[in-house]
């Protein structure tokens, strides 16, 4: 596993719920010390740590004496409120035996998906990076009004990864790697349909996620240039033994494919468009096929509001997403010119600022990031 033994001087792990807490959700306070006495020693060997945290919905039902998961979502925030500051103080008094500070970061969907937001939090953690304190980061669940679909934290701690520019992500969960017939696939170079169907979804009551949300957040991480590693997090020792290149685990390679950073923002961190438009086939072609700009004169229909500079999907006649970009119109103006050569767009709307409804340089194609 040569590729997660490479110079890693910036790491994030995430530690998933299923290796903190047992299967009523109480939290395992000797499996935290244990996992924290790790990562600990990555400081130790003057790396910069991240650790994006899962458990506190798990903590707060172990405090509640619930058995199941709740699925109202009022009632799995009031999990999080509950068990987010007993998380928190665990893992501060658990570093603090090493000599070191911890930093609670909690973040939202629109904290990585708004470029200023963004990058704000980008700040944030390289600057607590940079004192050596070890920013704890965790989904804002109280406020987060689509925390359960973030796929038990996968997905965020691909996105930080990326934002900080990582050298390795490793995921620890309560399962060996990507199974196959029973046995762990130690090496994946390049993703596909066949991984996908590995997966399988989360059997355990506190917590949300699986094989299945691993996979799309190696695609994520995979699109940086970032190698990604899931491994059993309750066994001892195995952060250390991912670090020296040793088989533990499932090393996901990165994609050779890897997008620009204003395509992979629209691919990955821009999760949910704001809308969308049904283009007719020569527009598809165009897009797809020759790498052209999308123009008025091949949209047919305008799906859903939204503002000029925000992202859209391009769908083509069967609703199947081709590609998003950012349109350079607003949905009602789009309404009015939709279908209309570029000439005829001042006549319409008495200004024409661009000829493009989604320049090329703004689109990513379904197919870059597919794997």
């Amino acid at each position: 596993m040569s590729e997660s033994a490479r110079v890693v001087n910036r790491l994030v792990v995430k530690v998933g719920a299923s290796v903190l807490t047992d299967g009523q959700g109480r939290l395992n306070a000797a499996r935290l010390r244990a996992v924290v006495e790790q990562l600990a020693a990555c400081l130790q060997a003057d790396r910069q740590l991240i650790v994006v945290s899962s458990g506190a919905v798990a903590c707060g039902m172990g405090r509640l004496s619930l058995k199941r998961r709740p699925k109202e979502l009022d009632q799995l925030q009031a999990c999080a409120a509950i068990g987010q500051g007993e998380l928190m103080h665990r893992y501060s008094e658990a570093f603090a035996a090493h000599g070191v500070t911890v930093a609670q970061v909690l973040l939202t969907e629109a904290d990585l998906s708004e470029e200023l937001r963004y990058r704000n939090a980008k700040k944030t953690l390289q600057a607590l990076m940079v004192r050596r304190v070890v920013p704890i980061v965790n989904e804002n669940d109280v406020v987060a009004v689509q925390e359960m679909a973030f796929g038990d934290n996968d997905r965020l701690s691909a996105l930080v990864a990326c934002a900080v520019g990582a050298q390795l992500l490793v995921i620890l969960t309560d399962v060996d790697g990507v199974l196959q017939d029973g046995r762990v696939i130690e090496r994946i170079d390049q993703l596909n349909h066949h991984h996908h169907a590995l997966a399988l979804g989360a059997s355990r009551e506190t917590t949300l996620g699986g094989m299945a949300s691993k996979l799309a957040a190696a695609r994520i991480t995979g699109h940086s240039g970032i190698p990604l590693v899931i491994a059993n997090g309750t066994k001892p020792g195995v952060l250390a033994e991912i670090l020296e290149g040793k088989p533990v685990g499932t090393l996901i390679v990165p994609s050779k494919a890897r997008l620009k950073y204003r395509k992979w923002r629209l691919a990955f961190s821009i999760r949910q468009p704001k809308g969308a438009v049904v283009a007719d086939a020569g527009a598809v072609e165009a897009v797809v096929q020759r790498g052209k700009s999308l123009l008025p004169s091949g949209i047919q229909d305008v799906r859903g509001r939204f503002h000029a500079g925000e992202a859209i999907a391009v769908l083509d006649h069967t609703g199947q997403e081709v590609a998003r970009g950012l349109s350079n119109f607003s949905s009602s103006d789009l309404t009015r010119i939709r279908g209309l050569r570029t000439d005829r767009i001042a006549g319409v709307l008495g200004h024409k600022t661009f000829d493009e409804v989604v320049h090329r340089d703004n689109i990513v194609l379904t197919q870059e990031v597919e794997g």
